[in-house]
């Protein structure tokens, strides 16, 4: 062995040493996290004063810990690339921070979820194109009719294949009966409000030209969303106004970290949570009321108040809840309390935008109300309602509402309340702690909206929409 080996290894194990030292001080995001000396690079920095000691072993024994330590580094930067391809659909999360919109969805990505067994257990995939939708490119404007389904992730459907959505179902429902090409846009945005829906209409009609806007509201959440997205207040006269919220930097900072940070590390740190949750729920499985999706209403009464309290009452504009929807405990339990009022009327406020909207865009527009399962199934999953501890409680009061602002302002719309008590609404519904709808409520509804366009004369079979009177009855 050369005189200069041992020297040219105790200097490149210094060197290593030394820059994973550095690297663990930099706070770098891939494998540092969030900002601060975690223990990821308590383990970095320890690993690299280690390696630079080695140095003082024979060099012999030396040199085997450099060759593993390279070959090593090298193994892990192939992994982390193969890891995005594999691993990244299912664990990293699709959305990016914005400035308008508070977050929308990253162009050109793949996600990928598992359904509970109970819910059949299926691996779904879909694809956001490069403009920022579910589902495959769009047509060039003009080649073919053109709806857009705006909503939330009932719409967005991150949970069904491409084929079962509601906008797919409604486009291939249009196509048959039409005896045309149309084009139904996928729009939908988990965790979307009306108030980001219509700042979203308000960027893409212009630009989409769309021949009708389908705008599909959960009556579960939503109402609340526009308490925790704090895009818009109601002034002193009950007037719309916009509102200068700002996003809690944390909340910023997890988006961000989300598609900066270590594919490997997410990933194992999820199968833990997933792995943890899991005994959670089987150490539960014998207890009422747990593991099964049940609901502590005073939480959800607690919360709406808080809510309101932050942001009508303390007028707190700091936005620290980008995702998470709750269910509107006080528009069903209490709805003559101020906070139940109050989203109330900041929902219609946001109805008649996103319907001025369309209407300065010349679009013809229809309303999709859906209701939260537990409010059209009796004893769904866990929910266990006190009728005489709240005795103004009534399945409709979320989705009344609703259509009487719709029939106020003359908006044609569709409401499912009375279509899913007609059709065993528990056959409709996922269960065990996932409220969306399934195949078969999708199905129903694409069937019931697609009927309901074509009768009247939407889109583009006769009369305009806009001519089209609020629909009395919604649909039964």
């Amino acid at each position: 062995m050369p005189d200069s080996t041992p020297r040219i290894v105790r200097v490149l194990l210094l060197v290593v040493g030394a820059l994973m030292v550095v690297y663990a001080i930099s706070d770098h995001p891939l494998y540092g996290g969030g900002p601060g000396f975690g223990w990821s690079q308590t383990l970095v920095a320890a690993a690299g004063v280690g390696l630079a000691l080695c140095g003082l072993l024979p060099t012999s024994i030396a040199a085997r810990i450099l060759l593993l330590t390279v070959t090593g580094l090298v193994m892990l930067g192939v992994a982390e690339i193969a890891g995005e391809v594999v691993l990244g659909p299912r664990h990293r999360p699709i959305y990016q921070p914005d400035d308008r919109l508070i977050f929308k969805f990253i162009p050109n990505r793949r996600s990928a979820m598992t359904r509970i067994p109970l819910n059949g257990g299926e691996k779904v995939i879909h694809r956001i194109n490069s403009g920022g939708f579910r589902g495959d490119e769009l047509q060039p404007t003009g080649e073919a009719m053109r709806v857009v389904v705006y909503g939330d992730s009932f719409i967005h459907a991150y949970y069904s294949p491409d084929e079962e959505t509601f906008a797919a179902r409604l486009g291939a429902l249009l196509r048959a009966r039409l005896g045309k090409e149309i084009e139904v846009v996928n729009a939908g945005v988990s965790s979307y409000g009306p108030d980001q829906i219509s700042m979203k209409m308000e960027s893409e009609l212009p630009r989409f030209r769309p021949d009708l806007v389908v705008v599909a509201i959960f009556a579960g959440n939503d109402y609340g969303d526009l308490l925790r997205h704090k895009m818009f207040r109601l002034g002193a006269d009950g007037a719309l106004v916009a509102n200068h919220w700002i996003l809690d930097p944390k909340a910023r900072m997890l988006l961000e970290l989300a598609q900066k940070e270590s594919i490997l590390k997410r990933a194992l740190r999820n199968v833990v949570y997933s792995w943890r949750a899991s005994l959670g729920r089987l150490d539960n499985a014998d207890k009422p009321g747990q593991g099964t999706g049940a609901i502590d209403i005073d939480f959800l009464l607690a919360e709406a108040e808080r809510e309101y309290r932050s942001f009508v009452v303390e007028n707190n504009d700091i936005i620290t809840n980008t995702h998470v929807g709750y269910y509107s405990a006080d528009v069903s339990f209490t709805p003559g309390s101020a906070s139940a009022r109050y989203r109330i009327a900041l929902m219609e406020a946001l109805v008649r935008r996103i319907r001025d909207v369309a209407a300065q865009n010349r679009v013809p527009l229809a309303f999709l109300f859906i209701p939260h399962p537990s409010d059209v199934i009796d004893h769904y999953d866990g929910w266990r309602i006190d009728r005489k501890r709240f005795p103004e409680y009534h399945g409709r009061n979320q989705i009344a509402p609703l259509e009487g602002m719709a029939r106020a302002l003359g908006v044609p719309f569709v409401s499912l309340y009375d279509v899913y008590r007609a059709n065993d609404a528990n056959l409709l519904y996922f269960h065990g702690g996932d409220d969306h709808w399934n195949a078969a409520g999708q199905r129903i509804a694409a069937d019931v909206m697609a009927a309901y366009l074509l009768a009247h004369g939407l889109p583009g079979t006769g009369r305009a929409a806009a001519s089209v009177p609020g629909h009395e009855k919604s649909a039964r």
